[in-house]
């Protein structure tokens, strides 16, 4: 059966750049990384290839593109991203070689030029980025039911949120605080009562250098006072410092999350949904833990 035709109006920029079934040969989609891949799957629906240019398990924060890439992205009729806070180096390969047409950034309402880019921890955010998409591309004919594809996603991120407000709702207004390798839960915390007292790292990436022994001190102090009871770790990163902070103020060993990025597939995570649930219980249960 040969592939509809495909027809996709794509409004950027103040401007409209139209793709059509003559320069869409392999009706190809590139994502950023697994996360975007996964959202943009959902949006879209089947029938067409879709890549991911950061594999699920890698870290995003300070990724630099290979050659490989540098193709993928060429090949590429469509390629979604967050925001250029979070991805700088998408957005240096665009304005480089005059592709920001074909470039959808997630983040419509530039809510990521802060220092916390990472919109999909929050429900409410990938909502309203899913409804981004769908209106950025337009014309797809049905495909596979793309539509009702469309539509089931939106169900499952409003039940992931019921669930997480559901879960987080019994903790004691003292259960409610933690500490964070650096600043990637903050949309998270906000959108279900949570508060991150502190980051170990200043900057929004989970590479950077270990701080000073003068915010090591600041933050132990900070967990003493405020009677912090959970550390925050990014799975995957260098947890020394984490580990050491949590032996100097008693704690139990720091909890690894992996909001940054989904699991391999046929592992607990490997979607956004799933991701989202396995993570929530982990910190609930790490804030209740006696």
């Amino acid at each position: 059966m040969a592939r509809p035709s495909l027809i996709i109006l794509i409004s950027l920029l103040g401007g409209a750049f139209r793709l059509s079934a003559q320069n869409l040969p392999k009706g190809e989609i590139v994502a950023t990384f697994s996360i975007t891949e996964d959202i943009t799957q959902h949006v879209i629906g089947q029938g067409f290839k879709y890549k991911s240019i950061v594999p699920p398990g890698s870290e995003i924060h300070g990724f630099q593109l290979s050659p490989a890439d540098v193709k993928d992205l060429n090949r590429a009729e469509i390629v979604v991203g967050i925001s250029p806070l979070l991805e700088p180096w998408l957005q240096a390969w665009a304005a480089a070689n005059h592709q920001e047409a074909k470039v959808v950034w997630l983040d419509a309402a530039g809510q990521t030029n802060g220092t916390d880019p990472h919109l999909w921890t929050d429900p409410r955010e990938v909502r309203q980025m899913s409804e981004t998409l769908h209106k950025k591309v337009t014309g797809f004919p049905p495909v596979n039911n793309s539509k009702e594809s469309y539509e089931s996603w939106l169900g499952e991120i409003d039940q992931v949120d019921a669930k997480l407000a559901k879960l987080f709702a019994d903790l004691p207004a003292d259960r409610r605080a933690f500490i964070s390798q650096h600043p990637n839960l903050g949309w998270l915390a906000r959108r279900y009562g949570l508060r991150v007292a502190g980051t170990i790292l200043s900057s929004g990436t989970a590479e950077a250098a270990d701080p000073s022994a003068f915010h090591f001190s600041e933050i132990l102090k900070l967990i003493r006072r405020e009677k912090i009871r959970v550390i925050v770790t990014d799975e995957g990163q260098p947890g020394g410092f984490a580990e050491r902070l949590a032996q100097d103020a008693g704690l139990a060993a720091p909890v690894s999350l992996t909001f940054e990025t989904l699991q391999p597939k046929g592992r607990e995570g490997d979607t956004w949904a799933t991701m989202m649930l396995r993570n929530g219980r982990r910190l609930h249960d790490a804030l209740l833990a006696p």
